[in-house]
């Protein structure tokens, strides 16, 4: 096996606790694992704004993945690399969604918007720590604004049959528009081009780490291209059979639990003392 360099971790479902939290004993056993030489980074669907105080607690100085792969940025959130979808194609998507009662996501830069508060946004904004603006949705049909993603924010199914109702329909979505699910209740649309396999391409790339390196960690499908890109690919074992199934380890334990004990599983092979270190962080004893 070669020797893992470069760790990419998913956030939300994986590196965090199911509240949404770093646990700090986590928080430790990375900046040590850091300290020590090893690179650690993060893939996530979230936007640097959301990202940002995982990113500053964690200490990290190593280019990011943001918004499922739409955007590769530096630590300090200046983009180094940039897609885009432009927000006027997706309009019958999202009048559509609006009228079947889904809620709308909008994500540009640092500003995340909605179509009106409700229960469900205000959930996301105490989830996410963000306030998000509103939009008047017929202002976008002539707006030329990109957008890195949107969300589509409820039942998964029913987002999913809307998407596919009107990909075929002028203007074409399927070609230019990508849908993954990154939760049980959101679909994530973002650039056809991208997904979090391609951005850790690019960033093993910029790196000048092989691929065969680079081990990634996910829980949820969205997280499938970048596990499949990566030499090891692992899933937490709170995630969805069908990644456990494409994942080359799947841990014993959910959430950050299981991102340390991949990292124990691993990383001991090029670093023996990272056993010791795990457990006195607070790992998982006899995974």
């Amino acid at each position: 096996m070669n020797p893992i360099r470069l760790i990419v971790s998913d956030l939300d479902g994986t590196l965090l606790s199911a509240d949404h939290a770093l646990p700090s004993s986590t928080a430790t056993a990375i900046r040590e694992y850091v300290s020590r030489g090893g690179c650690f980074t993060l893939a996530t669907g979230r936007p640097f704004i959301t990202a940002r105080p995982i990113i500053q607690q964690l200490g990290l100085d190593l280019p990011i993945i943001l918004c499922n792969g739409a955007v590769l940025a530096q630590a300090n959130g200046m983009p180094l690399e940039r897609s885009g979808i432009s927000l006027a194609s997706l309009y019958n998507l999202l009048n559509a969604a609006d009228q079947s009662g889904l809620d709308v996501l909008l994500f540009c830069g640092d500003e995340v918007q909605t179509l009106a508060r409700n229960i469900n946004i205000a959930a996301y904004e105490r989830k996410e720590g963000v306030t998000c603006s509103l939009f008047n949705l017929h202002e976008i049909q002539e707006s030329g604004t990109e957008i890195e993603k949107a969300i589509l924010l409820g039942p998964v199914e029913l987002s999913r049959r809307l998407f596919a109702e009107f990909a075929d329909r002028p203007p074409a979505l399927h070609s230019s528009i990508a849908a993954f699910q990154s939760e049980d209740n959101y679909l994530e649309l973002v650039p056809g081009q991208v997904s979090k396999g391609t951005a850790l391409q690019r960033l093993a790339a910029t790196l000048d780490i092989p691929l065969d390196q680079v081990m990634a960690i996910g829980n949820q499908l969205n997280d499938l291209p970048m596990l499949e890109a990566a030499g090891i690919g692992v899933a937490v074992a709170n995630s969805p059979d069908e990644l456990k199934q494409a994942a080359d380890y799947v841990c014993g334990a959910s959430y950050s639990e299981g991102v340390l004990e991949a990292m124990e599983r691993y990383i001991e092979a090029v670093d023996p003392q990272f056993s010791k270190l795990y457990r006195e962080a607070g790992g998982m004893r006899n995974v």
